[in-house]
């Protein structure tokens, strides 16, 4: 096995569920874990998931588009956003905010009247605790100021807190089970079911790889291709070599972004010092 498969191995053995990459495989073509995750979130043990998807594209014409790490449907007809987020800054209030709009836009037919408009639960799972309330979950209502009471929109925010430490409670199982590695560490019998089949068989690991190898690859050649179209315009063998050298420095930047991948294991896939991704991190910032 070459170096560089070596080092992409290492990563996915390293990968927890609240990490973005794992997140999106273990819940591809899952409902029973998307539904298993919402019941325990949102403390409703009769909620039905009928449908789900992974990276669900959404954005009206002109506007900015987003990928939604995970998007279901119930039986009562309720639309479900799950996000997760390691970097504080990728719950900021206004993207939740931005995602709720969004599905609103997208869940409404021209010819519907406002009150068939769905219910909408955004949900974040953040790595710290970023509302800073010590709580494993803050559920997040409009309401009206003077009277304190719940305005009643159907629009319900929910910011699960991935710091929360209480293991003696079904949420904060969960919670706990977000953050393990392995499958042994969980408390959570379909998240540990679903972390064993992709790395405790030879087979998962290796989807896992090619997965990860697939999003190296594309990130590359995107950005090779943006830096070779630039390159072009000052000279063709100036231009591509300088476009390759933007281009891994745009991937660099691009996993920095994410969030979700040490600086040690970037400098490991791209093939650049640790000194020099800091250095990019710094800028970047």
């Amino acid at each position: 096995m070459s170096s560089t498969n070596e080092n992409v191995r290492k990563f996915v053995m390293g990968l927890r569920p609240i990490d973005d990459d794992f997140m999106k495989v273990i819940f591809r073509d899952n409902s029973p874990l998307v539904q298993y995750v919402l019941r325990i979130i949102l403390n409703k043990d009769d909620l039905v998931v009928e449908s789900s998807k992974t990276q669900y594209e959404l954005g009206v014409f002109g506007s900015r588009k987003i990928f939604l790490d995970v998007f279901a449907k119930d039986s009562k007809g309720k639309n479900y956003n799950i996000e997760v987020q390691r970097a504080n800054s990728g719950a900021d209030p206004h993207r939740s905010r931005y995602h709720s709009s969004i599905l609103d836009v997208e869940n409404l037919d021209k010819s519907e009247k406002f009150t068939e408009l769905p219910d909408t639960y955004i949900i974040f799972i953040t790595e710290n605790d970023v509302l800073n309330g010590g709580k494993p979950v803050y559920n997040i209502r409009r309401t009206i100021l003077e009277t304190g009471e719940i305005f009643e929109d159907g629009t319900y925010i929910v910011y699960v807190n991935g710091s929360y430490k209480d293991k003696e409670t079904s949420i904060g199982k969960l919670i706990h089970d977000f953050s393990c590695k392995n499958a042994e560490e969980m408390l959570c019998e379909p998240l540990a079911d679903v972390t064993k089949k992709f790395k405790n068989t030879e087979k998962g690991v290796n989807y896992m790889c090619a997965e990860f190898e697939k999003l190296i690859n594309k990130e590359r050649l995107e950005a090779e291709q943006k830096g070779i179209e630039r390159g072009i315009e000052r000279g063709i063998e100036r231009g591509i070599e300088k476009g390759i050298e933007k281009g891994i420095i745009e991937t660099v930047k691009k996993f920095i972004k994410n969030g979700s991948i040490p600086n040690e294991k970037i400098a490991q896939i791209v093939g650049l010092p640790l000194e020099e991704i800091n250095r990019i991190a710094s800028q970047a910032l």
